[in-house]
């Protein structure tokens, strides 16, 4: 089973990284200096970066933020952002001359997911199965990788209640899933690959959506489609035998 992407950020130094990449960003793309805010008028931006979405990991004194959403007036592109800082000895941090780094992150494999809050149907848990969609973020070799979790206020038995799925074929060795794949005998390219399951122990949705679960994700419009492909104990299939629907909202 594979780890879910961590994109935590672990000390406040960290913190402090972000908000300059961001400044940096922002500054970049409107091309203009500061102005004297009683001369500017406010408005919606209408270029900017959506951090939430990216991948950001970090190692000393120097942060990435990779595959980062730049949305412009024509279009989403995805950039890859490295920021390095200096730290003086009473604990001044300042970011380094030339930082951050600001480069077209490289071509990957996607899929038409929509990041967003979505809803089960109404006829499961009151209807409040709710969870919310993440991505895309990327792993070695270009697979693009999507994540789920449920959304504050959602039933305690929303399933999957958390998942992690990776586009791309079945059959690539690129495919973090490929050997539980192939011994499960899966090959099928309708659907994008991952695991997940629900939080509550508790709850038992006939064995097919416990903690570890193989699942198969699609996309057809606003409609996100969810499969299991393993019964209680981990065992996998090579077809479907469980399924949920959830509409983007």
């Amino acid at each position: 089973m594979q780890t879910p992407p961590k994109r935590v950020l672990k000390s406040s130094l960290a913190l402090l990284a972000v908000a300059a990449t961001a400044i940096a960003v922002s500054a970049a793309l409107s091309g203009v200096h500061a102005q004297d805010d009683q001369a500017r008028p406010e408005t919606t931006p209408t270029s900017y970066a959506e951090f939430q979405y990216a991948t950001i990991t970090g190692t000393t004194n120097t942060i990435n933020a990779t595959m980062v959403p730049i949305v412009t007036p024509t279009g989403t592109v995805y950039k890859n952002l490295t920021l390095e800082v200096e730290v003086a000895a009473n604990g001044t941090v300042t970011v380094v001359p030339g930082s951050p780094t600001i480069v077209a992150a490289p071509s990957v494999v996607v899929s038409a997911f929509k990041a967003g809050n979505y809803v089960g149907p109404s006829t499961v848990n009151g209807g409040r199965n709710l969870i919310t969609v993440s991505g895309p973020g990327v792993v070695t070799g270009g697979t693009t990788v999507w994540s789920l979790t449920a959304t504050t206020g959602a039933d305690s038995c929303t399933y999957p209640a958390s998942a992690t799925w990776y586009v791309g074929s079945p059959t690539s060795a690129n495919n973090p899933l490929f050997t539980r794949l192939q011994k499960a005998g899966i090959t099928s390219t309708a659907f994008s690959y991952g695991t997940g399951g629900d939080s509550d122990t508790s709850c038992s949705v006939n064995g097919s959506w416990a903690g570890g679960t193989l699942i198969g994700v699609s996309q057809t419009g606003n409609q996100l489609i969810i499969s299991s492909y393993s019964t209680l104990g981990s065992f996998d299939k090579p077809t479907p035998i469980d399924q949920i629907t959830y509409t983007l909202q």
